[in-house]
């Protein structure tokens, strides 16, 4: 059995990336958080350390992570280091006693271990490489959105709102159902072409941010309720848990359009009812995180890059800018917006921001 933790540089933890020999459930609780004793053990000698026995300073581990290590069969764990920095730890376990491997395995491992260390480096730079090149194609279309909406908005707001007000003025007038529908259909698509045109000049004219210090289950909550009505027609049960507070520096009414779009998004996932979860809690690096959950479609994992992407959507009828604002929220908050998604089992956005300081009080 193996399990490859792999550094979090934001969180300060190291994480299950791969699991062998090892359940769906225990692989996501398998981790060790910014401060763990075996992590500094590692760090500091370098070598493997043996979990049972009196080999390799076991004894020197607290107990609660001894106890989590032998719960889940760890005999032995390895460092994966790369230029003098500890960025993996593989954890083995065999079938002897409490998962201990053979001298010969663990001999074969750690001949291993400079190889891996720089395989699983070169996967990290890959992969940030990757994620870079995704943030500038975006901001490459943020900005061409921007060019278009400041140079285009007021040549077509002007000449739509004429038009809508010579369709509503003629609908008054019909008496004809046909005629009625057919002019109130496109009352209803200019009224659409006008959101559109308010959504690219948001990206053209950014609101200037004022920042406060506000409580964020004050914005979750006024966020919920506004989504309320349209959750209980379709039978969706909303579960509320961000108990203790959650202070963050920050612009209330944009906070605000951030969570109530990821709420619509949430329940317009469900047709058919399910479950709508927001959570809220402060994480071990003491980041606020903010979490919507829904039970609904999921986002298949072919799109699920693309989902910041401006005109990019899933929806019938959808603009494709909504996401693409909410992430423009976030990162003028210095904060971080992530989505896991799972076709047909539901979708997780967890929106990261930093924390309002004492200093931040007015």
């Amino acid at each position: 059995m193996l399990v490859l933790l792999v550094h979090d540089p934001d969180s300060g933890r190291f994480s299950a990336a791969a699991a062998a020999g090892l359940s769906e459930e225990a692989a996501r609780t398998a981790f060790l958080p910014r401060g763990s004793q075996l992590v500094k053990w590692l760090k500091v000698n370098e070598t493997e350390l043996v979990v049972s026995g009196r080999r390799g300073g076991a004894d020197f581990l607290p107990a609660g992570e001894t106890a989590v290590l032998r719960r889940l069969g760890i005999g032995t764990c390895f460092p994966l280091s790369s230029m003098n920095r500890l960025i993996g730890i593989l954890m083995a376990g065999g079938e002897g006693e409490r998962g201990r491997l053979t001298r010969e395995e663990t001999s074969f491992i750690s001949l291993l271990l400079p190889q891996a260390g720089i395989a699983l480096e070169n996967a990290i730079l890959l992969k940030e490489q990757r994620e870079r090149l995704r943030r500038m194609s975006r901001a490459d279309r943020l900005a061409t959105v921007g060019e278009l909406a400041a140079g285009a908005a007021h040549e077509i707001r002007n000449p739509l709102t004429a038009v809508r007000s010579s369709l509503q003025y003629l609908e008054s007038k019909v008496a004809d159902e046909t005629s009625k529908t057919l002019l109130a259909a496109a009352v209803r698509e200019t009224t659409r072409i006008n959101e559109i045109v308010s959504a690219l000049l948001a990206f053209s004219r950014p609101a200037e941010i004022v920042r406060e210090r506000l409580d964020l289950r004050e914005i979750l909550a006024e966020s919920l309720d506004l989504v309320a009505y349209q959750a209980s027609r379709r039978t969706i049960a909303v579960v509320r848990d961000f108990p203790g507070p959650l202070p963050v520096l920050g612009d209330g009414a944009q906070l605000k359009q951030l969570f109530l779009n990821l709420l619509l998004n949430a329940v317009e996932a469900m047709p058919s009812g399910g479950t709508l979860r927001v959570e809220g809690r402060r994480e071990a690096t003491e980041a606020i995180l903010a979490s919507v959950i829904d039970t609904g479609e999921g986002i298949p994992d072919d799109r699920l890059d693309r989902i910041f992407d401006p005109f990019f959507t899933t929806k019938p009828n959808g603009t494709g800018l909504g996401l693409s604002i909410c992430d423009h929220i976030v990162k003028t908050h210095d904060g971080d917006i992530e989505v896991k998604s799972k076709e047909g089992r539901g979708t997780a956005i967890l929106v990261r921001l930093p924390p309002a300081l004492e200093t931040d009080r007015p």
